[in-house]
């Protein structure tokens, strides 16, 4: 009879083995096939996407306002100026998320491309709004309403400290965007200002208590740390409110726009930029690259530089006796409609 060969016990578990080991690889490479199909099918769509135009013309939907249709302006470029103030060295600092210096200035540059303006929005350091509240270990715990300088301290004293500044801007102009912030240590107030040649201003106020030559009526030009006590020296300065400091910054800013616009003339905005840059390297921190600078002051050199805008509203003194702004809401939203929309035809 004849014998047919049978697999003993060991040499099946091993055909068994195999076969699955087999089914597993093309178990797996079907997966694979699926998947690479899936993404080479996404990515079809996607590219179909991003090839249909259609979106890309699509208005935004215009905004009422007092009976007129309004839709935002779309070539704007918004800068955040900030002059902070370190009450504390770097060794007395104790708590990292909770010393970050005030931002005593605040400026709003609006670049305009469509209309060929720079409006500045000048922004009371005492004014009330939406800040958040970093806790001790650098957490987000919430919001609060406060006075606005308070939310650079909230930060590390750097760019989180920047961008809570930022936020809280932007909370109180209604949302708008802002896209690049500029914080200036008030100690570089006078390297700036002796790189520029120096400021001349009329002194309202009397500051012979700092400096013997810094009478009141005097008209001069400041230089080195005169220039740091009239922008940022609030107590024992006349009436001693931020309101009027406003009001000697505003004039310093005036005069610093000045010799800008002759720096630029005289020497093109790279050299000028880029040297400025690098005097207020120990001084200076922003998330604007210096080419992006050189570029936005070169297309805007000739723009019109209209008049400093304030929101408007009312001091008071708040129940732990610090003084508080509180923007009047009306005010406030005409101004954003003003600076950030225009009306459509």
């Amino acid at each position: 009879m004849e014998r047919h060969w049978r697999p003993d016990k060991g040499e099946r578990k091993l055909v068994w083995r195999k076969l699955i080991i087999a089914c597993t690889a093309l178990l797996v490479l079907a997966a694979a096939i699926y998947f690479v199909g899936q993404k080479l099918e996404s990515g079809s769509e996607a590219a179909q996407s991003r090839g249909d135009l259609s979106d890309r013309f699509t208005e935004t939907p215009a905004i009422e306002y007092n009976g007129v249709l309004y839709r935002p302006y779309e070539k704007l470029t918004t800068v955040l100026v900030m002059g902070v103030d370190h009450y504390t060295s770097d060794e007395e600092q104790g708590t990292p998320y909770r010393n970050g210096g005030q931002s005593d200035y605040l400026m709003l540059l609006v670049i305009n491309e469509e209309t060929a303006t720079v409006t500045p929005i000048q922004i009371d350091r005492d004014t009330m709004a939406e800040i958040t509240i970093i806790s001790v270990l650098g957490n987000k715990t919430g919001t609060r309403t406060a006075q606005i300088c308070l939310s650079h301290g909230f930060g590390d004293g750097r760019e989180q400290s920047c961008l809570l500044t930022e936020e809280a801007v932007s909370n109180l102009l209604l949302g708008v965007p802002i896209q690049f912030y500029f914080a200036l240590d008030l100690k570089g107030i006078s390297v700036l200002n002796d790189f520029m040649g120096g400021v001349t201003v009329t002194l309202q106020d009397d500051f012979t208590s700092l400096d013997p030559t810094m009478a009141r009526g005097r008209t001069l030009t400041l230089r080195g740390i005169q220039a740091e006590y009239f922008v940022r020296n609030r107590l024992n300065i006349g009436i001693g409110t931020n309101e009027s400091r406003m009001v000697r910054q505003q004039a310093y800013m005036d005069g610093l726009s000045g010799l800008v616009t002759q720096r630029l003339a005289s020497e093109g905005s790279a050299d000028f930029v880029g040297s400025m840059f690098d005097q207020l390297q120990d001084y200076l921190l922003t998330d604007m690259k210096r080419g992006r600078m050189i570029n936005e002051v070169w297309a805007s050199r000739d723009y019109q530089r209209l008049g400093t805008l304030h929101p408007k509203g009312t001091y008071a003194t708040g129940s732990d006796g610090f003084v508080e702004f509180h923007a009047d809401p009306d005010a406030l939203e005409a101004l954003v409609f003003k600076v950030f929309y225009r009306p459509v035809s």
